[in-house]
């Protein structure tokens, strides 16, 4: 076992949330006075860092947290929609009968998270860190390794995109990158993670 504990990102990673983020984007453009996305540049931006991504919907940094917020309440609101990806479910639950911890460090809500993994998948969850700032993941990371007891060097935190990538390096931690969420492939590879994963079940072969 290379690592003790695998700490995931939730959006992007576990959920697949980002059709739901697409469409409901145009949604807070109207609400915040923003630039609308052009769905056919869908590729280009995944090719973003949030702070690019940010500055092309031209959001000033004081509006993010009434913006997260809102999103936030309104997948709430509509929950419904927000689906595991294939092979999570499996996933989650054969790394705890290996022995792994498992974490959850994520910008989305706690009550989010629990209505879309259902309480019997929750029950396999170690610690959460939920409704993290979109900038906050590197604390947040600390403070998942201290509630587990866990060296760095014995974790993994694994997400979909460039600030996770980020988030870990900048702490010293291992980061896996999935090939499925909100960035692109190329774009995470270009930040040398620790690992790439291209489905569900290699993520259990390289950890």
């Amino acid at each position: 076992m290379k690592y003790k504990l695998i700490i995931f990102d939730f959006d992007g990673t576990l959920a697949d949330t980002f059709p739901w983020f697409l469409n409901t984007l145009d949604h807070v453009a109207e609400k915040y006075n923003l630039i609308k996305i052009d769905k056919n540049q869908e590729e280009e931006l995944r090719e973003l860092d949030a702070k690019s991504f940010m500055k092309h919907l031209k959001i000033p940094m004081y509006k993010l947290p009434q913006i997260t917020k809102f999103m936030r309440n309104l997948m709430t609101e509509q929950i419904e929609q927000i689906k595991l990806f294939a092979g999570a479910e499996k996933l989650l639950r054969d790394l705890k009968a290996k022995g792994y911890k498992i974490a959850i460090v994520s910008t989305n809500s706690q009550e989010n998270i629990r209505k879309v993994m259902g309480e019997e998948l929750v029950k396999l969850i170690d610690h959460f860190t939920s409704g993290v700032s979109m900038f906050g993941k590197e604390s947040k990371l600390k403070k998942a390794l201290k509630l587990s007891g866990v060296s760095k060097e014995k974790a993994i935190y694994i997400g979909d995109e460039i600030r996770d990538v980020q988030a870990s390096q900048n702490i010293g931690l291992s980061v896996g990158t999935v090939a499925w969420g909100y960035n692109a492939a190329d774009a995470l590879a270009a930040l040398n993670p620790t690992v790439m994963f291209n489905t569900m079940e290699e993520i259990l072969e390289k950890v």
